[in-house]
């Protein structure tokens, strides 16, 4: 695609926002359209600290480009030393006004770089004092990202969210304590703006109440309500009333959750789903397989995680519900891009051999028979680190790349045999996953039957890859990240010859 025609260039624009700054800077050396697309949109964003934006302002306006303007990222931490606080306030407000005076701008997002988890008082006040100057300054917004901002430097009043009537899009604090001062905002700020919310990235702060503001808008699509403390009544609310047209549910670490709303996530009332993630939601593996069955068909579902937290009474029928699972994704989700599977102990070779051979769309697959995590839960970690290749951390989002984190977080436990077993604590409450099931693996056989898509870039089984397995996977055109439990030498230097640039995060070298 060189950029020349006025459809790619469109494309372009629309792709340029997700890459990082490195791809950007390759970006520019393709060609001319592509320098001059790369460079459009660099400055359709102002990204600077808010004591340099008057500065930043008066050189677009020098060059004639303020006009061009639609998107804002500011960094409000705070410089010590620097000035007085009576002339940082001073500046803070300076910037903000001229901020005011950009019409073009619809995005704003905050960020405070170095700010601790435990920021000085001087830190808040000029954190707060920022956040509120530039809220009150951009009422136009439709975008409002405060991810990477502390949950510290919200204003307790809340007073500068009043102004905020059209948003299509908010992403919600993420970093340090959520409290019910950030939900109770966000809670306003969601009743405020229900006739043009589109999405809410709220986490922890999603409340019961906040699903039933957003049951009243009428174009709302994406939730994500990791973490959070939401009820069945509240999301069978929501997904009755904007099911229809929801297109990204994310739920994952929902622990209130059972299967009474979990089970009502079907085909019938979502059928625009695009994005499912059930990681860590505490139901039977048999709920599961009421989503996934031969009758229920996802026409447009291309992102799915799910973790069997509470295997099924039965062992026996937990393999045989595990294996169907599988079997009906592979035929009835044929837009799948990103599967993700933990706790699945039943999946067997045939399970995915359907997976592998039916997906033709597939560019990320994890499928582990353990459900814990493996980073935070194993031990040894300084052992670990010795064996891994690391990865240069490209910016990472949905249905992209996958980041050195989502690597880190799929990576399968080390060998039994590989740490000092260290027995429980006798008060350990017991798990409820089946920990006396032989530690099960995947084998060659699963990938006799062929595997439909050429190009993986994260590609994460339970499994000891020997020769065979190297053979078939050198048959893709493209392999970024393979991961697993075992890789023979032959097998490492046959993808390495085929893949040179492959990232192999595999424990044991046999």
């Amino acid at each position: 695609m060189d950029g020349a025609s006025p459809a790619a260039a469109a494309i372009i624009e629309r792709v340029i926002s997700y890459l990082d700054k490195k791809t950007v800077r390759a970006c520019e050396t393709l060609n001319k359209a592509w320098y001059t697309l790369v460079t459009v949109q660099s400055v359709r964003n102002i990204d600077t600290h808010i004591l340099q934006l008057p500065l930043r302002i008066a050189h677009y306006r020098c060059k004639g480009l303020l006009g061009s303007a639609r998107a804002l990222t500011i960094d409000v931490s705070f410089v010590e030393g620097f000035l007085s606080t009576a002339a940082y306030e001073r500046r803070v407000r300076d910037a903000a006004m001229l901020v005011s005076k950009v019409p073009g701008i619809r995005t704003l997002s905050v960020h405070a770089t170095g700010l601790h988890s435990a920021p000085s008082n001087d830190e808040i006040h000029s954190g707060v004092m920022a956040v509120d100057c530039l809220l009150r300054a951009l009422p136009q917004l439709s975008t409002l990202d405060m991810s990477e901002c502390p949950v510290a430097l919200l204003d307790p009043s809340g007073a500068s969210l009043n102004g905020l009537t059209q948003l299509r899009h908010i992403r919600w604090f993420t970093l340090g304590r959520n409290d019910m001062t950030s939900a109770a905002a966000l809670a306003r700020l969601v009743a405020s703006n229900t006739q043009t919310l589109e999405a809410v990235d709220g986490q922890a702060d999603i409340t019961d109440m906040v699903l039933r503001q957003l049951c009243n808008a009428p174009k709302f699509r994406r939730l994500n309500a990791r973490g959070s403390n939401i009820t069945d009544d509240s999301l069978l609310t929501l997904v009755r009333a904007r099911g229809s047209q929801l297109t990204e549910l994310v739920l994952s670490d929902c622990t209130r959750l059972t299967r009474r709303s979990i089970g009502h996530l079907t085909p019938e009332h979502l059928p625009r789903l695009q994005v499912l993630d059930l990681y860590n939601v505490v139901v039977t593996t048999d709920t599961y397989q009421a989503l996934f069955n031969q009758r229920m068909y996802w026409p447009y579902l291309r992102d799915l995680k799910l973790k069997a937290a509470v295997l099924h009474v039965s062992p026996q029928r937990d393999e045989r519900v595990n294996d169907d699972i599988l079997v009906a994704i592979g035929q009835n989700c044929p837009r799948l891009v990103a599967l993700r599977l933990f706790g699945c102990h039943g999946i067997t070779d045939a399970g995915l051999s359907a997976i592998l051979g039916n997906l033709g769309d597939l560019r990320e697959l994890v499928v582990m028979h353990h459900a814990e995590d493996p980073v935070s839960g194993a031990e040894g970690s300084e052992e670990v680190s010795e064996t891994v290749t690391s990865a240069p951390e490209p910016n990472g989002l949905l249905l992209s790349l996958p980041s050195i984190n989502d690597i880190w977080a799929t990576i399968p436990s080390l060998p039994a045999n590989a740490v000092p077993h260290r027995a429980p604590p006798p008060s350990a409450p017991s798990t409820p996953c089946l920990s006396s099931q032989p530690r099960r693996g995947f084998t060659s056989q699963a990938l006799q039957h062929g595997v439909r898509s050429r190009r993986f870039n994260l590609l994460n089984l339970d499994m000891a890859y020997d020769s065979v397995c190297a053979e078939h996977l050198a048959q893709l055109s493209h392999l970024q990240v393979l991961c697993g439990r075992v890789i023979t030498r032959h097998a490492k230097s046959l993808l390495e010859s085929q893949f040179p640039k492959c990232k192999m995060m595999v424990w044991n070298i046999d």
